[in-house]
Formats: C-alpha cells, structure tokens, sequence
C-alpha cells in the first residue's frame, strides 16, 4: 500500500469518527476559564509577568480566547492584543513549502538550490550531499548557529532586508545533512526565502495572502512597526498597519519581580523564522484549522490529506523518539497522546501551541515578558490533566539506576551553537549545562534563570522524564561521545570532555590572572627597590595587563543580561580585546624563547627562574585554552 493512500484512508476514517461521535471528551468553558484565570493570575503576581494571552479550542469551536494584565503602559491585554509569538512563526513556512509541493512547484527531496536566487545558494564546504527542502524542514541541513549582535534589533535603522541578511551573514555548514537534527533560524528563513523566489511573492505578502488570511487569521502578519519611510529608503517590506501597530504587546523584562517595557525587538532579517505577531483570535482560528484537516482544505490552504501528512514523523534524532513531523515539534502530554505544535520566544516574549488531535483539542500561550516559565511549561499540561486525566509521571528504579544515572552526568554543550567565529566562546559558556545525577537515580538538569534545577526521573534504557512529564530525553553515544536528545527533537546536546568544559578553561584564564599580579607586584618591587629584571618577561606581564584588562571592559556592556548580549554584541572593545590576547600569546611564546638567555645574564637566585618558567608554562596553557575558546584574535560579521 503507497504512503498516499493510506493517509487517504486514515483521513476518511477521521471524517467518519468525528462526524458520528464529535469531539472526543467536551471541556466545559466556564470550568475552563476558572483553571485557566487562576493559573495565569497567579503567574503575574509570583513572577512579575506583565501580560499574558491564551486561547483553547476544540473540534466545537474556540473554549477561550483572553488576555490578561498590561500589554503595554496604561494598555490592558485581550483577545485582541497581539503577542511576539516567535518561532511558531516557522509552522506557516512549512504548510507553505507543502503548497508548492502540492501545485508541483517544488518536492521536499529537491537540493535547496535549485530554488534559491544565485546570491543565497549555499556552498559543498566539502559536503558532497546537497542540502535539501526535507532538510530545511526538520532542522538537519547541517548549519551552525548564530545569535550574537544579528539575530535581533532593537534600532531598526539597523535592518536589512532578508535576502541581502541571508547572504551576508551565512552560517557555515559543520555536518552533513540529514544526520542529526539542530535548530536552525537560517533555515527556516532560507525556506522563506525559497517560497519568495518560486512564488515570486515577498514572504510577508505570500504569508498573509496564502495562509493567515484564508485561515481567518485576522490581524496576524509578519511585517514590524518600523516607519514606512524606513522601510522604502532600506528596501524592506511595508510595515505593520498602524491600526495593527497599536493592538501590538510590548515586550517586558522582569527584575526583581518588577516588569519593565522594552524597545520592540526586530526580526524581519529573519522573518519567517520569527518576526509573526498574533492574538489569542488569530491563533485560535489557527489551531482550529491544524486541528481539522477539512477546515483547512475549505479555505484552499492545503488539501485535507496534505494536512494529515504534516501530522506524520520525518525525521528523528533517534529512532522513535522526539520526530520532527513535517516541521512540527513532538510535545509529551498525559496519557501521550498525539500532540504537536511549536514553541516560540524572543528576548522578551515567549509563546507555546500545541494541536492535539487524539484529544481534539488546541491550546496557545503566550507570554509578554522575560519571566513566567513555569506557566509556560505547566498550564498546558495542567488543561489536559483536569478535562482528559493523567497521572504525574513515576520513575523506575532498577538496582541499577543510580550508577546509571552517574554514568550520563556531566557538562554537555547543545549543536545548536556557532562553530567558527569567536562568539562560540560566549555561547560556549553560558550554554553548556551540568546534568548532575541523585542518589536516588534521577537527574538534575538546569532550568533558566532563578528556578530550581528541574528533576528527571528514570524510565529505563537511557530515557528520562521531567517531574510534570512535559518534556523527555534520551540518551545514547554516537561516534564514541554521549548524547542527550530531548523530546522536542531539534535540541540534541554531547558531554564535553573534561579539557572541553568551559570551566577549564576559565580556570586557566583564572590562574592567568593570578600569574599576572604576581609579575605586576614582582616589577612595582624591583622598580622600588632600584633592582634589574628581565626586560622580556616584564613584557610579556605588560602585554598580559593591557590585554586582560581591554577584555573585561569590552566584556562587561555584554554581561548585562541577554538583551545586552544580543544586541550590544561585540561593541568596540571587545574584538580589541581578543587580539590584545592574542598578542600576548604570541609575547608569551617569545618570552620562553628568552628565559635561558635571560636566566644566564642575570644574578636572580636559580628558583626564581624555575618560578619565571612556571609562570610562563601557566600562561602558555591559558593561550591554548583560549584559542580553543576561540577568544585568540577575533572573528565576526
């Protein structure tokens, strides 16, 4: 039997058990809002949230559609508000690469560059396997990631348009495609961009024309509210209505459980990864159509069969567990049932939906601020448990599962990060986790910001579950290495060796530092006390000042939190920084080369030289641990 027709019959037997029984179990609406109203006003007085949006449906129709608190200043949040909904921005690529699929335009096995203008076609870098549409899809075309100083923008005078952003700040490709699945943003803007070329349509135009619009998505779109005569003078596409512009969230950053309104963050370089705003009504009418294959073939979207196919795994880190399913993400609800959906999050917004056919029903959050990742990750989970039932999940605990779960702790760095340029050391360090294993056989893994480590709980045969059962992983080695894969299926993580970790290598740097001030005290002593030194190794502690001391400066506008980063990165002193380290590498070197002379010449007892070539040795490990690092010299955009 071909693919075709069984997911024809699989659909024709859909349509006949949904037109006798109706929705599987109903979710009474008044009962409905009460859980949700309580989960959500607790949320913004614990954590600090501004705002919140939330829509549920069923196979009925919308069960809820509300805002809650401040969308902006003196601005309450409703139904009508729009949230920076993030990365769910990419599902809308996906049914529309499927479009093209359908009308013959395209096939998800043609190398992607057969469809892209000459400008964004990508390079072999000594790949012979071409990358593909089906690549770009399920996150394993390969690429490296980037997120330092391009991804978002807070001054829009700083955009560029998305083809001339694609082809001036390609990623490189670090591993064959279809090997291993790992979230990539480039990606999903180069299918955007596929759909622009063959459609000949813009993505924003194509977007609202082929997908929101049809969908009853009425207000949704892409575009961002940056002026319109930016937006001709730079090239880019029109921007968001006024009329839009002020239903529109802004984005709140929380500090000390206090919410305060920050600049819009712009992503139309990117935008069909990221840039789409919604309401709680556009994405209830969104859920609605992925959740009834039939509505979406009545608005000429996608034939009902095409829908169903979305539905169904192509591809998988590891064999059936976390599938990609045709760009759709796996989430783990009670009971697992088949669910499916995207999360999303900028800086300062965050958002999840998740399309549940087996329950008939669809759920959308969003969140307006840094904080509240405990409603993100729970309130979906907490709908399900009251109107459909499920136990929290329980561990099993074999004689064995606390060795086990010794045996996979450790600092483990996800794919999902630069490969090349020398923001791979900041993502180095703020990415990589410790797992830490108990006792009792469960593991640690750390949550963002100020929550507690979340706690795992063992299934058996490498698997784990978190606590509240929402998300999963597993583990298994490839090439020889330990791997982490989560249920989501585009995160996978590897344990770092220990000489790979980064606190090795911030040691080192530490233990520079140290070797440093001993050099400077050494000179404010002779120079006291009139006494001669080795003029190459006061050089080499001079060199050694000036660089660690321009590092820390261009360091510290960057450390201010992740807006900082993102946005300030690399300013003007950091990359001085960097190759200020690298000169002081390479005096390091020249200064060994100087000792026994040096050591010859003068009349310093012999263990003050034997301290001299301790600390150079120190000093030479602290240049290897930096060039690991990628801080020597620096590499950027």
């Amino acid at each position: 039997m071909t693919r075709a027709l069984r997911l024809a019959l699989a659909w024709t037997l859909v349509s006949s058990t949904l037109a006798s029984a109706g929705p599987p179990r109903p979710v009474d609406p008044a009962r409905l809002e009460a859980l949700v109203d309580g989960a959500v006003e607790q949320a913004l007085v614990q954590d600090g949230i501004a705002g919140v949006g939330v829509a549920v449906v069923d196979a009925s129709g919308v069960l809820l559609a509300k805002g809650y608190g401040q969308a902006a200043p003196d601005q309450p949040a409703d139904d009508a508000t729009l949230f920076r909904v993030g990365s769910i921005s990419k599902t809308a690529v996906w049914i529309a690469l499927m479009q093209l699929v359908e009308q013959g335009k395209l096939s998800l096995d043609d190398p992607v560059n057969d469809h892209l203008p000459p400008a964004l076609r990508i390079p072999d870098e000594g790949f012979a396997e071409p990358i593909r549409v089906r690549h770009l899809m399920t996150h394993s075309a390969g690429f490296e990631d980037s997120l330092l100083g391009s991804l978002f923008a807070s001054d829009p005078a700083r955009l560029q348009p998305m083809p001339e952003y694609l082809a001036s700040h390609r990623v490189h490709r670090v591993r064959p495609p279809g090997q291993l699945a790992a979230y990539s943003n480039y990606g999903a803007a180069l299918a955007g961009a596929i759909v622009a070329e063959v459609s000949g349509l813009g993505w924003e135009d194509y977007a609202e024309q082929r997908v929101l619009r049809p969908l009853g998505m009425a207000t949704a779109t892409y575009r961002e509210p940056y002026p319109a005569e930016l937006a001709a003078a730079r090239g880019l596409p029109a921007p968001m209505p006024a009329d839009v512009a002020a239903r529109l969230s802004a984005g709140w950053s929380v500090e000390a459980g206090r919410a305060k309104p920050e600049t819009t963050e712009f992503v139309e370089q990117l935008a069909p990864a990221g840039a789409l705003s919604a309401s709680a009504r556009d994405m209830a009418a969104y859920m609605r159509a992925l959740l009834d294959p039939a509505r979406m073939e009545q608005a000429g979207v996608l034939r009902a069969a095409t829908a169903l196919e979305m539905r169904e795994p192509l591809f998988a880190n590891t064999p059936g567990f976390g599938p990609l399913r045709h760009g759709f993400l796996d989430y783990r609800l009670p009971g697992k049932p088949l669910a499916f959906g995207h999360d999303g999050g900028l800086i300062f917004q965050h958002a999840r939906m998740i399309v549940s056919p087996d329950l008939g029903i669809g759920i959308f959050l969003a969140i307006n601020s840094s904080a509240g990742s405990a409603l993100h990750e729970n309130l979906p989970l907490l709908i399900v448990r009251e109107f459909f039932g499920g136990a929290a999940p329980k561990g099993v605990y074999g004689a064995t599962a606390a060795a086990d779960a010794d045996a996979l702790s450790g600092t483990y760095l996800g794919l999902r990060r630069p490969y090349f340029r020398t923001e791979r050391a900041l993502m180095g360090m703020v990415g990589a986790v410790q797992i830490r294993a108990t006792d009792a056989g469960d593991l640690l893994v750390p949550s963002f910001g100020s929550q507690p480590p979340r706690r795992f709980l063992p299934l058996g045969d490498g698997r784990y579950v978190s606590e509240n059962g929402g998300t999963e992983v597993a583990f298994a080695t490839r090439d020889g290495r330990a791997m982490l894969f989560e249920s989501f299926g585009m995160m996978p993580m590897e344990r770092l060796g220990f000489l790979e970790r980064p606190i090795v290598g911030l040691a080192l740097l530490g233990a520079a530092h140290l070797v440093v001030l001993a050099g400077l005290v050494g000179i404010a002593r002779r120079w006291w006390r009139g006494r001669p030194g080795s003029r190459a190794l006061d050089a080499v502690t001079l060199v050694w000042t000036v660089a660690i001391a321009l590092f820390w400066i261009g360091l510290a506008p960057l450390a201010g939190g992740p807006a900082a980063a993102v946005y300030r990165y690399p300013g003007a002193v950091f990359p001085l920084g960097c190759w200020a380290l690298a000169l002081a590498a390479a005096v390091t070197l020249l200064g060994v080369a100087a000792l026994p002379g040096a050591a010859r010449a003068a009349a310093a007892p012999r263990r003050a030289w034997l301290a001299h070539g301790g600390s150079l040795a120190v000093l030479l490990l602290s240049s290897l641990a930096l060039w690991r690092m990628g801080l020597l010299g620096y590499s950027g955009w």
